[in-house]
């Protein structure tokens, strides 16, 4: 059987067929169903785009009423949902811990089993459980969703209980459009696969509320607007991003793992602030001064570097400019992507597909079942005490079966530094890339740790050496 493709990103491998968007990395386009984003965020409404996602198409007027009132009468929370949203916030909470357990919490009380409609509800109660959850943190009493208002409308009014601005409206609105679909990244991944085993819909979207937690996909949207506030009352903006720009740090706002140019969403974003948010003019004035002076910094002291200006550059000026508190920023970002999220997961049902990735094995082959009275215990004394030559040496460990795959731990301790796999390799007497890459996956993990920055002796690899390497031993690695 051939082995598949090593790739623990799933970077390069095509896990779906989709026809909700399309992103093109390398020229920076993004089409959503047929329409270029900046066409759709520059016309179509939130529940337009909804559509657009969970039908194929754009709807008539006489579709697109029906749909923004079914969704409408879908907003209320259960009263077991509200009690929950008041202890997150009583118990101070993250907003996205309690949008995950509001999710989750929203199917004991749902009464339908069909997909397409837990799909709507799902969407429709999203922002009130967020909103729920923010008043009670404020010591306030929730606003109830109103029927009369839009989607983005409604957020608004549930988070102020003020009859929102026009312009804030539609500055949030582009927002959602913008964000709401953008292909198979980990939230909509991890719904498919949830769903792929026929599970429910409120499942996969609590499931990939859980990956948006995470700081490496909405965390930085916060520290951006940090940076942008220091940026501006500073004297020398270059010298105050230098600070940021530390050896190994990412700087919040550059950097996508699909685009390896501008994403093409940041001009969509960068143009609503203006338009929509008071001082938008400066704020995005600010930003382009942000975004010049870190990408010609990234590009003189990383000349490898592809990182790009993304749209979290300018999440955090709007998101601010029209009201919404920066605690929220992550949950709005998720509740905007909640549309693109169970579109996704309607797909992958479709699909009738079930997810299942292999993994590949670098794990003991040649272990021996020892009785429970005759194990040791992490850091306990492991090995026997060695005998006079390297080959006696390894007959005494009995994970480390043959004398090359010490010779890597004594190459290793001698480097003493995380060293590249040419310079490990080149190390050692093992001619055989095939010998090589086999011994040294039978020590990865317990003995040898393959970090970012090179492999290195973990410490029961250094313990190994330690005890094996006695000064009147002559151990000849070279």
């Amino acid at each position: 059987m051939t082995p598949p493709a090593f790739d623990p990103a799933l970077s390069s491998v095509a896990a779906a067929r989709t026809t909700l968007s399309d992103l093109d990395g390398e020229r920076g386009e993004l089409v959503v169903v047929g329409y270029p984003i900046e066409e759709l965020a520059a016309n179509a409404g939130y529940e337009e785009a909804l559509f657009l996602l969970f039908e194929d198409r754009l709807p008539t007027d006489e579709e697109l009423d029906a749909f923004r009132g079914d969704l409408a009468a879908r907003r209320d929370i259960d009263d077991s949902v509200r009690s929950l949203c008041r202890t997150a916030a009583d118990g101070d909470a993250a907003p996205m811990d309690a949008l995950e357990a509001g999710l989750a919490a929203t199917g004991l009380a749902l009464e339908t089993a069909d997909p397409a409609e837990t799909a709507r509800h799902v969407v429709a109660v999203a922002p009130t459980i967020v909103a729920t959850y923010w008043r009670y943190r404020q010591g306030k009493q929730p606003a109830p969703p109103r029927e009369d208002l839009g989607h983005v409308a409604n957020y608004l009014w549930m988070l102020t209980r003020a009859e929102p601005d026009e312009d804030a409206v539609r500055g949030l609105e582009t927002f959602f459009v913008t964000v709401a679909e953008h292909g198979l990244n980990t939230p909509t991944f991890a719904a498919r696969t949830v769903v792929s085993t026929e599970s429910d819909l409120v499942s996969a979207a609590t499931a990939a509320v859980g990956t948006l937690k995470g700081d490496r996909h909405s965390g930085d949207f916060a520290a951006i607007l940090d940076i942008l506030r220091t940026v501006e009352e500073a004297d020398d903006p270059d010298a105050c991003l230098r600070e940021y720009l530390t050896e190994g740090e990412r700087f919040p706002g550059f950097g996508h793992p699909v685009y390896r140019t501008r994403d093409p969403r940041a001009a969509v974003l960068a143009t609503a602030t203006e338009r929509y948010v008071e001082a938008g003019t400066d704020r995005t004035a600010t930003v382009r001064t942000v975004e010049d002076a870190a990408t010609d910094l990234l590009r003189a002291e990383r000349p490898d570097s592809t990182a790009r200006p993304t749209l979290e550059l300018y999440i955090a000026p709007l998101l601010s400019g029209v009201g919404i508190p920066r605690d929220l920023f992550a949950a709005t970002f998720a509740v905007a992507r909640m549309g693109g999220i169970v579109a996704h997961a309607l797909e992958q049902l479709d699909s009738g597909r079930l997810v299942r990735p292999s993994a590949r094995y670098v794990g003991s082959q040649a272990d021996s079942w020892l009785p429970v009275d005759e194990r040791a215990a992490v850091g306990d004394e492991l090995f026997r005490q060695p005998g006079d030559s390297l080959e006696a040496v390894s007959e005494t460990l009995a994970t480390l079966s043959e004398p090359s795959r010490l010779e890597m731990l004594l190459a290793l301790f001698d480097a003493d530094a995380p060293v590249a796999y040419s310079t490990l390799r080149a190390a050692t007497s093992i001619e055989d890339k095939g010998r090589f890459n086999y011994h040294l996956r039978q020590l990865q993990d317990y003995f040898v740790a393959d970090r970012e920055d090179g492999y290195a002796l973990t410490d029961a690899g250094r313990r190994v050496v330690e005890t094996v390497v006695t000064d009147d031993q002559l151990l000849d690695v070279e």
